[in-house]
């Protein structure tokens, strides 16, 4: 399966408790890397599938894969 890297928001209601929704979080399957707490943003990765399991987490508002984005080289025709 393949990896997908996250941004996770935590409801304004769980703010206080984003410790738990990390331990939460990472039960079913996220690698988190980063906690933006003041923000209310979780960085993290899982697996493709885990992805809607991750919406469902208590204490969740939203979860949005990361974009990817590739420059061209300096030196490219404009497109």
């Amino acid at each position: 399966m393949s990896q997908v890297n996250l941004t996770v928001a935590v409801k304004d209601s769980h703010l206080d408790r984003i410790p738990e929704v990390i331990q939460k979080l990472q039960s079913v399957g996220m690698k988190v890397e980063e906690s933006l707490s003041p923000m209310g943003i979780v960085i993290g990765s899982c697996e493709q599938a885990q992805v809607e399991v991750l919406r469902h987490v208590e204490g969740v508002a939203g979860v949005e894969p990361q974009g990817q984005y590739q420059l061209a080289p300096p030196n490219a025709d404009i497109q």
